[in-house]
């Protein structure tokens, strides 16, 4: 690809360009708010760059006056071609995704350095002193916890460039919600006990449905709601719920009394899909993804589970379940029970309202974070 080599495929926008840099959905979906914020400034335009073709489909969809473009790679000529032509005056990364060669060339060319919600890293643990070399790039760094923050100050990052406003993740918009779809949905589930699991990968599909079997084994009126993390992974889901009750989405199968599993395999509609329930089971830590953002679900007032591998939303679940709002299970029989005794208790609702108020009150971590940047290009 084009732009992979570093050769633009788009003008360079006049004016004072910051280029933010945010790998992936995840990544990039964080940063609405401060996006819109950066926005604002005057004789201030953006250049967005991604790696994944999700992120670039979000920036597409949700920001399509934003100049687009993927990373190009850590090589000397793309490095070199790709800051000759669009010659920034700040450069912020969104987490991580940290390139040396990149990194240097830019420093090199007295490009401030941000790097946003830094998060723990067991890549960092390995490797403090590489860590540690490429950190110094970075005039300043916001971090998603003061844990990360002393983490990094451990490794030799000095204290003054660091920052702590509170997760970014925290911070960013609610996801959107058709609320005609909510309004079929529910008539459709009648009032049924429900649950979601959101966002799963390969490697927790065999967990949920032992949760799933367990909880009908007790409540079989229940309704799981599921939405792959990849619609493609629909096929296999299928296939391996053979003997369930499924309805799926992409097919236009409503959900009827009969229908134990509702396989919601399409994009952009999770939103919509946890205004239908208040208990979500977050995918990607029984694998080793690392887990998924808490405060998506949690901003609808649901209380949230994952697996044991969360660890890159940590700080997102140790928050939650200090109110009550979140808790680990460590495999699928632990997942059926503690969404049983979720659905059976009549406080579940107050401890997902108490989920979305520590939401709100993040909010303001965007704002602390676009004056910093802004700081840096005076």
């Amino acid at each position: 690809m084009q732009e992979r080599l570093g050769l633009a495929t788009k003008e360079r926008p006049k004016g004072r360009l910051l280029w933010v840099h945010a790998a992936s959905l995840g990544e990039i979906g964080q940063t609405r708010d401060l996006l819109e914020r950066l926005m604002a400034e005057p004789d201030v335009t953006l250049l967005v760059t991604t790696v994944s073709q999700s992120g670039a489909g979000w920036m597409a969809r949700e920001c399509p006056q934003i100049t687009h473009q993927f990373l190009p790679l850590d090589t000397p000529l793309a490095v070199t071609h790709f800051l000759k032509h669009w010659a920034p005056q700040a450069a912020i990364f969104v987490e991580g995704d940290l390139w040396p060669r990149l990194l240097i060339a830019a420093n090199g060319q007295d490009i401030p350095l941000l790097l946003l919600n830094a998060r723990p890293s067991r890549s960092r643990e390995r490797n403090p002193d590489a860590y540690a070399f490429l950190l110094a790039q970075f005039r300043a760094i916001t971090c998603k916890s003061a844990q990360v923050m002393d983490a990094l100050t451990e490794i030799g990052v000095a204290r003054d460039r660091l920052h702590y406003f509170g997760d970014l993740r925290a911070s960013a918009p609610a996801l959107p919600v058709d609320t005609s779809t909510v309004t079929t949905l529910k008539a459709q589930i009648a009032g049924r006990p429900t649950w979601i699991a959101a966002s799963s990968h390969a490697e927790d599909e065999a967990d949920i449905l032992t949760a799933c079997s367990a909880i009908l084994t007790q409540s079989p009126d229940a309704l799981l709601i599921w939405a792959p993390r990849h619609p493609q992974r629909a096929k296999a889901i299928r296939h391996a719920a053979q003997g369930l009750s499924v309805r799926q989405r992409s097919q236009s199968e409503p959900i009827d009394a009969t229908t134990q599993i509702y396989l919601a395999d399409t994009l952009g509609e999770l939103g919509t899909l946890f205004s239908c329930t208040n208990i979500a089971f977050l995918g990607g830590a029984f694998g080793p993804q690392g887990g998924h953002n808490p405060y998506e679900p949690a901003c609808f007032g649901c209380v949230v589970l994952t697996g044991p591998n969360h660890r890159n939303h940590k700080d997102g679940f140790t928050a939650l379940t200090a109110v009550g709002a979140a808790h680990v299970v460590q495999n699928g029989i632990d997942l059926g029970n503690q969404v049983l005794q979720l659905l059976s208790d009549q406080h579940t609702q107050a401890r997902g309202a108490q989920a979305k108020q520590l939401v709100s009150e993040a909010n303001g971590a965007a704002e602390q974070t676009a004056a910093l940047i802004v700081a840096q290009l005076s």
